[in-house]
């Protein structure tokens, strides 16, 4: 009989999430607090992007204590909206941050009128027929992805957010505009809004996108991102990322055409060195990277996870250099048979 991986212990109650305070040997990491210190608030608001006459609806989390705080904006996966991995957002909001997560135009659940016909027909049947996707609804979709309209759509709503942001105007509320940091600003997003981070991060489309790339970024975390092959990216798409990048993926997180976990670290393998990081979760799939803390199956590596997250996020802005060491420290003895393996490059 095989030895149990980490995951039946979790189930069987053998091996404690991190979250809840155990002893970490088996992760080969410190004990580690998931829930940061400061109380948190949340507020919904609509963000007006005055050039295109779009409403966004956004959704922030921050600290309740008033301050100024670095900030993230978070854009969620394809078909998601303002309420999508907020278990992260809260938790990064626990440590410090504001974090901002924006609707997109391609949300399932808010639909919006701008997207083209028959895109929108499409994303309504595979919404309907969710769970049991039929391989010809699942082709139509995947086309849809690679529709140049909606990375153009979502580059906007980020610069449309930067904007308001700096100029407290567009209807972000005034508890986010008090407390956001422009200086400091992060961007991070999962799937579709890992590839709207790769983009805003340096990585060159052919054909480019007909809007803009965002500025003001300090530094990109990306999670089940995209590699060459798909969606006008190619193998010499990533030379430019080269501020601060962390790339993330898990043992089985596979896409709707057929995506592995090795593709989605291409962003990593193939941009210029530096403070560039690898992180790959050992049994996440594609919708695993938002665990509950303390969550009885991922909780652990949630917690985990999320502890290179806000190193990472420390290391970027609020130029800790005692983070990046830490990164780098736990890169060197990190190996892949690890709950969570790190790598640097």
């Amino acid at each position: 009989m095989s030895a149990p991986d980490r995951r039946d212990l979790l189930r069987a109650g053998l091996l404690a999430p991190l979250a809840l305070g155990l002893p970490a040997a088996a992760f080969g990491q410190e004990v580690y607090a998931e829930v940061g210190p400061f109380e948190t608030a949340s507020v919904d608001q609509t963000v007006v992007d005055a050039d295109r006459g779009r409403q966004i609806a956004t959704r922030a989390y921050y600290p309740a204590k008033p301050g100024r705080y670095p900030t993230i904006i978070f854009s969620h996966g394809f078909g998601g909206s303002l309420v999508t991995f907020a278990n992260t957002g809260k938790i990064w909001a626990s440590h410090g941050y504001v974090v901002i997560h924006p609707t997109h135009s391609d949300s399932l659940g808010r639909p919006d009128p701008a997207v083209p016909a028959a895109e929108a027909a499409v994303m309504r049947r595979y919404r309907e027929q969710r769970g049991a996707v039929d391989p010809a609804t699942r082709e139509a979709f995947v086309k849809v992805l690679d529709d140049p309209f909606f990375i153009a759509s979502r580059l906007r709503d980020v610069g449309a957010l930067m904007a308001n942001l700096k100029s407290g105007k567009g209807g972000l509320d005034p508890a986010v505009l008090a407390r956001a940091d422009t200086t400091k600003v992060g961007m991070s997003g999962h799937s579709f809004g890992a590839y709207t981070t790769l983009v805003i991060a340096g990585s060159k489309l052919s054909p480019p996108s007909e809007a803009p790339i965002p500025t003001g970024f300090a530094g990109f975390l990306s999670m089940s991102g995209q590699g060459p092959g798909r969606m006008w990216l190619h193998d010499d798409s990533f030379g430019a990322i080269t501020k601060p990048f962390m790339a993330t993926t898990g043992t089985r997180d596979f896409g709707a055409a057929g995506e592995t976990p090795a593709w989605r670290l291409k962003p990593y393998d193939l941009a210029p060195p530096g403070q560039k990081y690898a992180v790959v979760v050992d049994g996440f799939r594609h919708m695993d990277f938002d665990p509950p803390a303390g969550d009885a199956e991922f909780g652990a590596r949630g917690a985990a996870l999320r502890k290179l997250q806000l190193e990472f996020w420390a290391g970027v802005l609020h130029a800790d250099r005692g983070a990046f060491e830490a990164l780098a420290s736990q890169a060197k003895t990190s190996v892949q048979t690890d709950p969570v393996w790190l790598r640097r490059g």
